[in-house]
């Protein structure tokens, strides 16, 4: 039996996974490293407590409150995310399975489908490297913004460390006075701990999306070679041509359905994710407005940077079985279809208009697509500029 090509499936997917201690492969805990998550998202949940309570206390300032909120939005979609990976786990690891198993069957059956796999999964890949490296950088700038805060504000006082005022990767309440040195390391390895959480859970979540929809969209892309490749035996042998045909049809049912199960299990998570994401965007937007050019304002670049690629994934993820559900109604005027037999024919008109419909991700009132990143992004400037407003 022919095989995908490992080298290009589900590799940035397993590797962050096995960061949280989750064994991919597996749709129970039996195999996972408990103790590893943990440790990943114990912090996490903890830190919700201090982020709330430095939240309610700057509620009267805007720039240090769109600090906060902005991290606290963060980790509460990591910890939705989290939550949803735990209830859906059976059914997304069999999905996984599921695909791989259609699309090897379809390998040997056609060949040709393997470049097209192949394919699919290098630009899964590509853009789940890609994102991984940005939500990286995001957290590697958190770790070392407190350091770079502090030493320009020792540059500022001439060296002069008994004003120098520690500083934490987020913004936090604690019961304790974390100026004192030995309150101070503990906490800020607690911070770094939470920012490494909210990385790596929602990139597990989201490449695992990427996965799911560029796999789907092979699958639609089989069909429609396949049908465009449908030999016409027209009055000659009307049966096996017919047989040929529902053998495609199969197939793009069997993609029908994969793509309603990622819609139905992704939708609260794509309505929390554009909509947090938009909040995210206004207030971290203004920090970076608020601050550059000076070097505090990189991280808030890069947590912008992360937050505009997540939405680009999400809407990149539902354009693309979008179009990729239409360009199989295509190739039914693309195939030899006059040279087909007249029960084949019927069953075309009736595939046909079923394909004028196309698979949409939506977030319950929104479509997850390149329309609706373009119009979040719009209106984040605008909230940007009433937010600057607000603070002068």
């Amino acid at each position: 039996m022919a095989k995908l090509d490992e080298t290009n499936s589900l590799r940035v997917q397993i590797l962050v996974y096995r960061l949280m201690g989750i064994d991919l492969w597996s749709p129970t805990t039996a195999n996972d490293r408990h103790l590893v998550t943990f440790v990943t998202m114990g912090p996490l949940f903890a830190f919700m407590l201090p982020m709330y309570l430095s939240a309610r206390e700057n509620i009267t300032e805007v720039s240090l409150l769109s600090d906060t909120l902005g991290s606290t939005f963060a980790s509460m979609l990591t910890l939705v995310k989290y939550l949803l990976f735990v209830y859906h786990r059976k059914q997304f690891v069999g999905m996984i399975y599921h695909i791989r198993g259609i699309l090897e069957r379809e390998i040997n059956v056609w060949p040709e489908a393997r470049e097209i796999v192949d394919a699919e999964n290098r630009s899964d890949q590509m853009l789940s490297l890609a994102y991984a490296r940005c939500f990286g950088l995001a957290g590697i700038f958190a770790a070392i913004k407190p350091f770079v805060t502090m030493s320009l504000a020792l540059l500022r006082d001439g060296g002069d460390g008994s004003k120098l005022h520690l500083e934490l990767p987020h913004m936090g309440v604690y019961p304790y006075d974390y100026q004192v040195m030995w309150f101070f390391v503990p906490t800020y390895l607690w911070n770094v701990m939470a920012s490494y959480s909210a990385v790596t859970m929602a990139l597990c979540v989201d490449t695992l999306l990427c996965f799911f929809t560029y796999n789907v969209c092979a699958i639609f892309k089989i069909a429609r070679h396949r049908l465009i490749h449908l030999p016409a035996m027209g009055e000659a042998d009307p049966r096996a041509e017919l047989e040929a045909l529902v053998q495609v049809l199969l197939l793009h049912q069997k993609g029908l359905r994969i793509a309603d199960f990622i819609a139905d299990h992704y939708r609260p998570l794509i309505f929390l994710q554009f909509f947090l994401s938009a909040l995210q965007i206004c207030f971290i937007g203004f920090q970076v407005a608020d601050l550059f050019p000076k070097p505090q304002s990189l991280y808030f670049i890069a947590f912008v940077g992360s937050l505009l690629i997540a939405l680009f994934i999400y809407s990149t993820c539902g354009e693309n079985i979008k179009k990729a559900s239409l360009d199989f109604g295509d190739g039914i005027y693309e195939s030899n279809w006059p040279d087909f037999a007249p029960s084949t024919k019927r069953a075309l008109l009736i595939v046909a208009m079923r394909a004028q419909r196309s698979c949409q991700m939506k977030g319950y009132f929104f479509e997850a697509s390149m329309a609706t990143f373009s119009a979040i992004v719009r209106s984040a400037m605008s909230y940007i500029a009433m937010l600057r407003s607000f603070n002068a």
